[in-house]
């Protein structure tokens, strides 16, 4: 049989309702064209807050807390859902920034480009020649059917640098939009490339992201980090020491200014100023756009069961007739594309972590009514229990007035990690550590 073409991306900090929203001042005509014949799904959950973590749990089906895949820890002994492609004749492409997580990912593909992500005032973009990077690769791509090929972009990853010409108020009221609207543009010219008779494309994003509220940022000096840096340098001996105290330093710094804005702005718009891989994991930050357009699909639906990330691919090998023969915690969606029904299913998340020796501080499960969170590893700490029917935005933590419904909820997530035992990420040698913090470097982390 002729399997189809896969064309899988995944926009880094794209939010599920900046892209179906239409309340938005952005401008975003190819991602509302794509809508409209699309099947959506409007109520999919990334597994974490951190690209590593969600990523991995994409190409594994399998929660971060079973695979061990974090951003800065990938585990190779966990089987991939591209070796089930390869085994059945696809050829494997991608474009990926030059991390050491994505060049893991794609170590066994058979063509793999790579972009600098890195000096962030000069570094491509979409606009500044990847997009017509990838307008070439899926012209190559052609002499190879069936292929598979994975592009994930950065343009929306904070820090970011919007095109001058759409840091206008006409492109959004804000720099998240105004640079969404820029991205928007490079989906149409990537679509117009594609033979929707053989290919399905995917879109999705990693996980969602906090848009500060009148493009004020919390950010930190950039005179501070030259001088970190110039002292690791003449005191290399005090390098561990040196970047304990800058740790510390750009917290208290972060705390103070999110203080000093309290005065001036509301709650609400303060909870804009956070950041992911933290104390808290709100549905701005692991609500993530899911739509599959092209191959087979000839009309618009729209699914608002709750989906996980974890179902993507399932979901991509159950269209093209391939079997999994490994052992995944997701499931194929293809029952919502026939109208055949299915019941809903919680999904665990957890917040990912900065610190390469650590896992996430916050795990919980959420379900389509309700979100439970947690203290990692001490259950009875910041406890959040959540009705997101009647409190979308999570304003009001229910846990003290309702313990019965917490002791359940945590029996849920007891239930799906039963089969874990205690989750120890790998021993992390100097050579390793010090490749960690550039990569925490070229995320604009130190």
């Amino acid at each position: 049989m002729q399997r189809p073409n896969i064309l899988l991306i995944t926009f880094d900090s794209l939010r599920a309702d900046y892209c179906y929203s239409k309340n938005t001042s952005l401008k975003k005509p190819n991602i509302d064209k794509l809508l409209s014949k699309a099947f959506c799904f409007t109520q999919a959950v990334s597994t974490s807050d951190s690209t590593g973590n969600s990523i991995g749990s994409i190409f594994s089906g399998l929660y971060t807390f079973r695979s061990n895949i974090t951003h800065f820890n990938f585990n190779k002994n966990i089987p991939l859902f591209t070796k089930n492609l390869k085994e059945h004749n696809y050829t494997l492409f991608s474009l990926v920034p030059d991390l050491s997580f994505f060049l893991n990912l794609t170590a066994n593909f058979d063509k793999t480009e790579t972009y600098v992500y890195d000096k962030r005032e000069s570094w491509l973009q979409l606009h500044g020649g990847i997009g017509e990077q990838i307008l070439q690769q899926l012209k190559s791509t052609q002499k190879h059917e069936p292929w598979f090929m994975f592009i994930h972009l950065m343009d929306l990853h904070a820090p970011f640098f919007i095109p001058k010409n759409f840091d206008k108020s006409e492109y959004g009221s804000n720099r998240y939009e105004r640079m969404l609207s820029s991205i928007d543009t490079w989906i149409g010219k990537i679509v117009s490339q594609l033979d929707f008779e053989n290919t399905l494309l995917i879109i999705s994003s990693d996980h969602g992201d906090y848009v500060p509220i009148h493009d004020k940022e919390i950010s930190y000096s950039t005179i501070s980090r030259r001088l970190i840096r110039k002292i690791k340098k003449m005191f290399p001996s005090i390098e561990p020491l040196t970047l304990k105290i800058y740790k510390i330093y750009i917290e208290f710094m972060r705390k103070q200014k999110i203080q000093n804005l309290k005065t001036s702005l509301s709650p609400d718009e303060i909870r804009t100023f956070n950041v992911r891989a933290d104390e808290n994991l709100f549905d701005e930050s692991i609500m993530i756009p899911l739509l599959f357009y092209g191959y087979d699909i000839s009309e618009k639906k729209e699914i608002t069961n709750q989906v996980r990330q974890i179902d993507i691919f399932p979901t991509i090998l159950d269209i093209c007739k391939i079997k999994i023969n490994q052992k995944i915690d997701g499931r194929s969606l293809m029952p919502f594309f026939t109208n055949n029904v299915i019941d809903d299913v919680p999904t665990v998340i957890e917040t990912g972590s900065r610190d390469p020796k650590k896992l996430g501080s916050v795990i919980g499960v959420r379900t389509s009514q309700y979100k439970y969170l947690r203290s990692r590893n001490k259950p009875y700490n910041n406890i959040q229990l959540f009705d997101l029917k009647s409190d979308q935005y999570e304003k009001n933590n229910l846990a003290e007035s309702n313990p019965k419904l917490v002791q359940h909820m945590e029996h849920m997530l007891d239930e799906i990690m039963s089969d874990v035992s205690e989750q120890h990420l790998p021993k992390i040698d100097d050579e390793e550590t010090k490749k960690i913090q550039e990569e925490l470097r070229k995320l604009g982390y130190l």
